[in-house]
């Protein structure tokens, strides 16, 4: 488990099982006979045998023994435990296996012969990509603004850590928005003349970039799974996108390029090491996730202020294209988008259906949102308006922590209808006639779901607030400031068509494989059969 992800950041926690249910794989030598376990002189565990009927400890047959291991591929084949967001995090997903890939690439590339170019030459090419949350999220940790952020970002990636490349998820997020409003455009029959993509699945359509929620439906929910929405979310298109035209851009296989991606969530270590994210000879879109937190945690190990970094001359908008990849729209990279700032799923495919319904029926539409019980439960209605009379032409609902999704995923499994579209309570009816949303999921063309309470800008790799004396901050006015940073970052309509050209030409006629991916029921082991890997108390 990583170090720096502690009990308190686990907001909205959800009980693990008893235990990990990975079987251990026993291999046993060859010799015949009862054996021991024991540890050599060098600490190393070994496998004896003491039926040789010699008293001579040296005579004995010794079997040096690999020690059992558990990966993040490992943990997504368990469904034994469920949590919020602390997932089995292991070295190679940690800022700990950066540095130490960055120093052994380091080493690689000392030349024997200044006149060898070819030695000369780079083993790895490194690149980072950097989510708009974590951005927000050291933008208020060191009371500065997003643009020096990112200002400084550049300092460190590239002259400090030495990378070669750089940019924001913003691309990848609006190649997966558009697609996402598209999806949900065919299933709501407003489009028909759309070509190429291929996804199938229930209503309502849930959003799936969060892959917290993935796991939980994945190892507990499998009747949810036909309503997942196909498309991939902003860190894998990234991935895609860059190990393409920078395997083509510096003639170099994708294999040689390592793609660092910075996140506000632990579980999207968890995503970028899904099998289906990588291709047939092991290359996947994201090398290596850390978080909001591990970033600050590696200034810390390499006594690096992050104040004292200088902020780049050339990182302003235009500036970053140094930085990226020749074809690269370098200002959609860092700009945000219009709506949550979990990536503004809902707001895009609200505002694609508006679009649709203004240019097919010539008609006007309106936004209406009703909040829940709770500021995570919201529902938004689409309606035309004529004259006196509205009416409602689609629905979308937001629902964020597992407090919530377990009352949409049980909603979903019953075919529940409870209430109607809005309750009316007593007290609302006496003060300003205000309606209560109920979670209906029947009556939604889309949800957009996340895990974390207060969604992604609360994720939990996102740096904590201040608590030292003088300095502190409570929970939700620091969850305020955060998502004031992000909301002060320049954004741009996503112009849905344009980004699906620009995708198709970068990608070519196969755009399913770019951006739409599938997932399936995790199936546990039968406990008889295997032996637990590690048992797990109430919490971790």
């Amino acid at each position: 488990m990583s170090a720096i992800l502690s009990a308190q950041d686990l907001n909205d926690f959800i009980g693990p099982g008893l235990a990990c249910i990975n079987p251990v794989v026993v291999n046993r030598s060859d010799t015949n006979g009862p054996t021991e376990i024991q540890i050599d002189a060098s600490g190393n565990p070994v496998e004896v045998s003491i039926d040789d009927g010699s008293s001579n400890a040296t005579a004995k047959t010794a079997t040096q023994l690999t020690p059992a291991q558990i990966n993040l591929s490992d943990c997504l084949a368990c469904s034994g435990c469920i949590t919020s967001a602390e997932s089995v995090l292991v070295s190679l997903q940690s800022h700990t296996e950066l540095l130490s890939v960055l120093r052994q690439s380091r080493g690689q590339h000392v030349p024997k012969d200044i006149n060898d170019m070819e030695i000369m030459k780079p083993k790895r090419v490194f690149v980072a990509s950097i989510s708009h949350q974590s951005r927000a999220s050291l933008a208020a940790a060191f009371n500065i603004s997003v643009d020096a952020v990112d200002a400084k970002l550049v300092t460190l990636f590239r002259d400090v850590l030495g990378f070669q490349y750089l940019v924001g998820t913003g691309v990848g997020r609006q190649v997966s928005l558009a697609y996402s409003a598209q999806e949900v455009l065919l299933k709501a029959g407003k489009l028909a003349d759309i070509n190429s993509l291929s996804v199938e699945h229930k209503r309502p359509v849930l959003a799936s970039i969060c892959p917290g929620w993935i796991c939980y439906v994945e190892k507990t929910h499998p009747h949810v799974l036909p309503y997942l929405s196909a498309i991939k979310s902003p860190q894998q298109i990234t991935g895609s996108l860059l190990k393409r035209l920078i395997s083509e851009e510096a003639d170099v296989s994708a294999d040689d390029i390592y793609h660092v991606s910075v996140m506000p969530c632990f579980d999207k270590k968890l995503e970028a090491s899904r099998p289906d994210f990588a291709t047939g000879e092991g290359v996947r879109d994201v090398d290596c996730v850390i978080t909001t937190k591990e970033v600050v945690q590696l200034l810390l190990d390499e006594h690096i202020d992050f104040m004292s970094i200088s902020e780049a001359q050339d990182a302003c908008m235009g500036g970053f294209q140094a930085m990226a990849p020749k074809l690269w729209p370098t200002e959609k990279s860092w700009e945000s988008s219009e709506g949550s700032s979990s990536g503004g799923y809902l707001w895009h495919v609200l505002a694609a259906l508006g679009d649709e319904i203004a240019k097919v029926e010539c008609k006007t539409t309106n936004l209406k949102i009703i909040l829940g019980k709770n500021s995570d439960m919201v529902e938004y209605h689409l309606v035309t308006v004529d004259g006196n009379k509205e009416e409602v032409v689609a629905k979308a609902a937001q629902v964020y922590g597992f407090r919530n999704i377990q009352n949409l995923v049980r909603k979903l499994k019953t075919g529940s209808k409870t209430g109607a579209r809005s309750v009316v309570t007593a007290r609302a009816k006496k003060s300003a006639g205000a309606a209560i949303a109920m979670l209906s999921p029947s009556e939604y063309d889309y949800v957009e779901v996340m895990a974390c309470p207060g969604g992604c800008i609360n994720g939990g790799g996102q740096i904590g607030a201040p608590t030292s004396d003088g300095d502190a901050v409570g929970l939700k006015e620091w969850r305020d400031m955060v998502e004031k940073k992000y909301k002060s970052m320049r954004s741009s309509v996503v112009e849905r068509r344009a980004v699906q050209e620009w995708a198709a030409t970068i990608w070519g006629p196969d755009i399913d494989s770019l951006v739409t991916t599938s997932y399936r029921a995790v199936e546990g082991f039968d406990a008889k059969d295997a032996v637990p890997a590690v048992l797990v108390g109430d919490k971790w």
